[in-house]
């Protein structure tokens, strides 16, 4: 237990290295492609913004949680099927 308790703050420390040497690393190109001025927010990425997400953020959010959770169900249900248990 004793080393689990030290494992978020070196992930924390390998977080921020990464991010100070190698800030490409985060970038999440999904998310990012296309011209950022055209997309909702148009700051750069990582840059916070002064307020609630607008209707435009909301939706891009909601259609990329709804992408991933359908990417997660489909990956669910090929696993079920390679291990033969997939139930009707």
């Amino acid at each position: 237990m004793d080393v689990q308790a030290r494992l978020p703050i070196a992930l924390c420390a390998i977080h921020n290295f990464i991010h100070q040497y190698d800030p490409e690393a985060f970038f999440d190109l999904e998310f990012t492609e296309g011209d950022l001025s055209t997309e909702p927010g148009g700051d750069e990425p990582g840059v916070l913004g002064d307020g609630p997400a607008d209707v435009a953020e909301r939706r891009q959010a909601d259609q990329r949680h709804n992408n991933i959770t359908q990417d997660m169900w489909e990956d669910y249900q090929h696993e079920l099927v390679q291990r033969s248990l997939q139930v009707s």
